[in-house]
């Protein structure tokens, strides 16, 4: 929403109007449904069945995160960054034990946070686990996922889950395995959202700086529109670390 909220504003400039389309089964239907000169997509899947629709309509389009061959442009994220930020500072706070909390969907952030992950196992001799979860189901799923990898006996005292609302349901897991945080398990998020910082406790998290990055894809695309050229690539801000009580 974020997101969306500075893009209608920046297009408004351009006396355009924003449509806001929700992640529906049906994209044909809901593409039918909505006269559009270009679409602006939030990070979409590799499979993201809206890119081919668009492709082959030949509607301009820009991705704001990862890049897809459909797409007109797209905004680099920084995922390789945001992700090492993360991993380096749970490490420097000492946890030695992180499971990496990831959607089971796939979104290109979720794959490079992995590799990231991977990697850094790898160097540090930390033994990696990674929990996916179905994100459509939310807090509830996460909660559920982390207390049966607990239940098994893993030691844990950090927990990396980039997707705000499978960390909050990681903190309630936490809180039923009398876990405190952060005494005892350091838990990180990347979206610096309404989700991290009202969270019990709050949760440390990046700045993504998607009011720049929303204004910036959406003049993007408004010069695609018009027939200009725009650079295939658009690169976001550095994320900068947002430090809370849940992983101090």
């Amino acid at each position: 929403m974020e997101i969306a909220a500075s893009a209608s504003l920046t297009a408004l400039t351009r006396n355009v109007a924003l449509v806001l389309v929700p992640p529906i089964p049906d994209p044909e239907a809901a593409l039918g449904a909505v006269p559009l000169d270009g679409a602006l997509l939030v990070e979409p899947a590799r499979d993201d069945p809206f890119l081919p629709i668009l492709a082959a309509r030949a509607i301009p389009t820009v991705a704001i995160g990862g890049a897809h061959d459909a797409a007109s442009a797209h905004v680099d994220l920084r995922y390789a960054d945001t992700a090492d930020l993360l991993i380096g500072h749970l490490h420097a706070r000492g946890a030695r034990h992180v499971p990496l909390v990831i959607g089971s969907s796939a979104r290109r952030y979720y794959e490079v946070f992995e590799a990231r992950y991977l990697d850094h196992a790898a160097r540090t001799g930390m033994t990696p686990r990674i929990l996916r979860i179905d994100e459509s189901r939310g807090e509830a799923a996460a909660e559920a996922g982390l207390s049966a990898l607990l239940a098994q006996g893993h030691r844990v005292d950090g927990l990396l889950v980039p997707v705000d609302a499978l960390a909050t349901g990681a903190l309630a897991a936490l809180r039923r395995a009398g876990l405190r945080v952060p005494e005892d398990v350091r838990v990180a998020t990347r979206y610096n959202g309404l989700r991290a910082q009202a969270a019990t406790p709050p949760l440390t998290a990046v700045e993504l700086h998607f009011d720049a990055v929303a204004s910036a894809a959406t003049l993007a695309l408004l010069d695609l529109i018009d027939g200009l050229d725009v650079p295939q690539v658009l690169t976001a801000e550095s994320p900068a670390l947002i430090e809370r009580a849940s992983t101090r």
